[in-house]
């Protein structure tokens, strides 16, 4: 008898497996392919791992702006990329196989399903007093666009090109698209996103989002909005996609990112007795636990925003309550919003359209990157940093988009989880020169004393 059974090893599965032998359960994991799941494998980490030679490969282009002569033009060898991207992905996860060992995790591979005694997992029963189901996501498949696995793709197949086509066609703006259509571009390959609604990244704050798009545009990346790839056809040169305005267009290839859905594949939940909603996400309570009693579920598999550092999160949380004498499961928010395009886009609260919606009454403070020293120096000028705040100061929202975002929403985060005003983000001491002092300045603009800023609120 185990006292948790986790199923799925990504980054929610893993950590809250860790946090519960480290609070001395007995834990078995059970994982179908890696552990680290789609973010170490097929997400955020080769993603990333890849956005870093894009970066590498910008300084190079923008090294005569700092004085730098070169002798002849950079170029990407994206074979040799993607064996640095292999090696990434292959010390992290073998660092979370050490980190399992270590905690004398029993690690099973293969796929479980739920029967009357506990779990199956091929020939083998196991029962276990506690189980979570960390199972993920997977990607939704789009009408009218049948991939293929070669012309027709998704990101997971994207990773593993060994070369570049000269041109691509990106269905779907949201988060993926973007941060590839950046990364891409950089690296030479001409991008056209298709998008259905009126703007990319439809959930982040529009002014932002307008920004980013605007940026990507100067950098030659087509954005095609209120668009719909209606049906792509392979041919002998590429893909020819018709889109909903009538037009069509000829690449060489296409990525679908049209989102991701729930991985419950297997599981056999209905008879289990957990329920699952309209769009099959398992419905949980305020402490993750699913209609069965002692059965969590957390990360992308129940809905929510699809984050692997929010499923991490609740891993830890979920463990900590049933093994760490915890009486209720603790708060994880705010949770903050990274995505790595170029420029950089960050949040955590609410944007202004959630604010107006919802009636609350809000002022914001703005602070753009042109009037900050250290953006000036590292040649990174495009970008602004937003702060909302209420009557009382309290800090609502913040949303940034610039170069270094990502890390700067930490700190963001960090406030509203402490409870800060927005007068008292301005008025900590921020380094100088750094980034970081955008925040605090679009912090104090909230009540109208940005010092680096002409004019004053009333």
């Amino acid at each position: 008898m185990y006292d948790l059974a986790v199923i799925g090893a990504g980054p929610g599965g893993y950590v809250a497996a860790i946090s519960a032998a480290k609070h001395g359960a007995k834990v078995l994991l059970i994982e179908r392919e890696q552990v680290g799941g789609v973010c170490l494998n097929r997400g955020c980490i080769p993603t990333k791992a890849y956005i870093a030679s894009a970066h590498a490969l910008h300084a190079i282009h923008k090294s005569s702006e700092f004085g730098i002569e070169l002798a002849g033009a950079a170029a990407i060898n994206f074979a040799k990329a993607k064996s640095r991207k292999d090696e990434v992905v292959s010390t992290l996860r073998g660092g979370i196989e050490t980190l399992l060992k270590g905690n004398k995790i029993e690690l099973v591979r293969g796929s479980a399903t739920f029967v009357d005694s506990g779990l199956r997992i091929g020939e083998r029963e196991v029962d276990a007093k506690n189980i979570i189901i960390a199972t993920g996501s997977d990607w939704i498949d789009l009408p009218g666009i049948k991939r293929d696995g070669e012309k027709i793709v998704t990101s997971d197949e994207v990773l593993e090109w060994d070369s570049l086509p000269k041109s691509l066609a990106i269905i779907g703006g949201g988060v993926v698209g973007c941060e590839f259509a950046c990364m891409l571009s950089e690296m030479g390959v001409a991008v056209t996103i298709i998008e259905a609604t009126p703007s990319i990244l439809p959930p982040v704050e529009a002014g932002i989002s307008r920004l980013l798009a605007r940026s990507m545009k100067s950098r030659g990346i087509e954005i095609l909005t209120s668009t719909f790839a209606n049906s792509a056809s392979v041919t002998a040169s590429g893909v020819s996609i018709s889109l909903s305005t009538g037009n069509s267009i000829e690449v060489e290839k296409v990525m679908v990112a049209v989102g991701r859905r729930p991985f419950v594949e297997g599981l056999s939940l209905a008879s289990a007795g957990i329920e699952t909603d309209g769009r099959g996400y398992i419905i949980v309570d305020e402490n993750f636990m699913t209609r069965r009693k002692n059965c969590y579920a957390i990360g992308d598999v129940k809905g929510g925003f699809m984050l692997a550092h929010q499923a991490s999160a609740e891993g830890e949380a979920l463990s900590e309550y049933l093994f760490g004498g915890s009486e209720r499961l603790r708060d994880i928010g705010p949770i903050p919003k990274p995505i790595f395009t170029y420029p950089e886009v960050a949040s955590v609260g609410l944007t202004s359209e959630e604010l107006k919606r919802d009636g609350i009454k809000f002022s914001t403070g703005r602070f753009p990157y042109a009037a900050c020293g250290k953006a000036l120096c590292d040649g990174e000028t495009e970008g602004q940093v937003l702060v909302h705040g209420d009557e009382d100061e309290k800090v609502l929202g913040v949303h940034a988009f610039g170069e270094g975002a990502t890390l700067m929403i930490a700190e963001a985060a960090l406030a509203m989880k402490a409870g800060l005003s927005v007068r008292q983000i301005a008025q900590t001491v921020h380094s100088h020169p750094t980034i970081s002092e955008t925040l605090a300045e679009a912090a104090a603009d909230v009540y109208g004393s940005a010092v680096h800023k002409m004019g004053r609120k009333s």
